[in-house]
């Protein structure tokens, strides 16, 4: 029987509280009152102040687990919110990442949870669930009607790891009654979504593609068998959407989300005997001039539980190899340069910086628990080392 789906294929598991029988939708955003923040300083509120160097995008996101990813592109962020205490349901807003304009309510009150947003600046493509149901949904963000691009049924369906480019989405359609995962794509308004099958098929429930993640029409993913004798067998690969041509990029243990650009393909990987994330690697789009940026074991070894990346620059939350207990263990977002010889801290915040979103050129967005709460935040750059 193939393994889940998080252990095959890296997608995370989905965290989602029950919904009580009328409970209110979507609130306005969370935390818009309680802090005070004038450019990077000390937050403060409700008896409590933080010194911080990033921005606030949203105070208070309240989401729980991956739900609360955020999205960032074409000057925009989005983000999943709950109203305060974490209560259901999830709802999506947008807004500026400059922080001018009003903030927008991008997903509609009607009991669902709206959670997993992203954003390529034009278009808000996020999942919503209720039930036993599972639905992706599109907004614009200069206004128009919510659209259903496409739906599922079934005990913990999911669709992960979005991706917005245009009219073209990627997902991972996670189907745990059918022990399928596959890759899918789709081009909104024209035809039904496309599954990318495993490389020369195979029992669907002992085979799998997913974490997309999309780029100028080019789709790179996981590809991954399970054989029973030798374990998971997986390869990372890229689907030219146009020409139908698929590339192989290189063999992998266990890989976890991958990310792309239009010269690289990243992605992360296990150490033997290990289920974590631990090394950092690129190659070209025709697997050639592969590289580890950050090694899987050393004095500089990270433990990484995100990836996101911009023609720039790559970010990744993690937490350091035998860090000691305390303030030290919280999540980090470290960047590196492409060729890997530039490695610095994005932010020196003392809370968890986790859930990292490129938002071009060094720019990242986070959810960071500095000041006691799950706050949306950013920076244009990098600060450096801290202390």
């Amino acid at each position: 029987m193939l393994r889940s789906a998080a252990a095959l294929s890296g997608v995370a598991a989905l965290v989602i509280p029950a919904v009580p029988a009328g409970a209110a939708g979507a609130a306005a955003p969370p935390g818009g009152v309680e802090r005070v923040l004038t450019g990077h300083g000390t937050v403060s509120g409700q008896g409590r102040s933080a010194d911080v160097d990033s921005d606030v995008l949203l105070a208070g996101t309240n989401t729980a687990g991956g739900n609360g990813a955020p999205g960032a592109g074409g000057g925009w962020w989005t983000v999943s919110t709950a109203a305060e205490g974490g209560s259901p349901p999830y709802a999506v807003w947008a807004g500026r990442l400059d922080g001018t304009g009003e903030k927008k309510l991008i997903s509609p009150d009607d009991g669902r949870h709206h959670v997993h947003p992203v954003t390529d600046g034009k278009t808000v493509v996020w999942a919503a669930y209720q039930d036993r149901w599972c639905y992706l949904l599109a907004r614009p963000l200069d206004g128009g009607p919510v659209q259903q691009l496409t739906s599922s049924q079934g005990i913990g369906c999911a669709f992960t790891t979005l991706g917005v480019e245009g009219k073209t989405v990627t997902y991972t359609d996670v189907g745990y009654k059918s022990r399928t995962t596959r890759a899918v794509y789709l081009r909104m308004g024209e035809g039904d979504p496309v599954s990318i099958p495993p490389t020369g098929g195979g029992n669907p429930r002992t085979t799998s593609t997913s974490t997309p993640s999309l780029h100028n029409g080019k789709i790179a993913f996981n590809d991954c068998k399970y054989t029973g004798s030798t374990g998971t067998l997986c390869r990372i690969a890229v689907l030219d959407v146009a020409t139908g041509r698929r590339t192989v990029v290189a063999d992998a243990k266990l890989p976890a989300p991958t990310a792309l650009t239009s010269r690289y393909v990243y992605w992360l990987e296990v150490e033997d005997g290990d289920t974590r994330p631990r090394a950092l690697h690129r190659a070209n789009l025709d697997g050639s001039d592969p590289l580890v940026i950050s090694p899987a074991s050393g004095e500089d070894a990270l433990i990484i539980d995100g990836l996101t990346v911009s023609e720039d620059a790559v970010t990744v939350a993690a937490r350091t190899v035998g860090g000691t207990t305390g303030p030290g263990t919280a999540a980090k977002l470290w960047q590196f340069s492409p060729d890997g010889t530039r490695r610095e801290r994005v932010s020196c915040n003392g809370g968890d910086q986790i859930l990292p979103a490129s938002a071009g050129a060094r720019q990242v967005v986070w959810i960071d628990t500095t000041t006691g709460k799950r706050d949306l935040v950013t920076r244009t750059r990098p600060v450096g080392t801290c202390g």
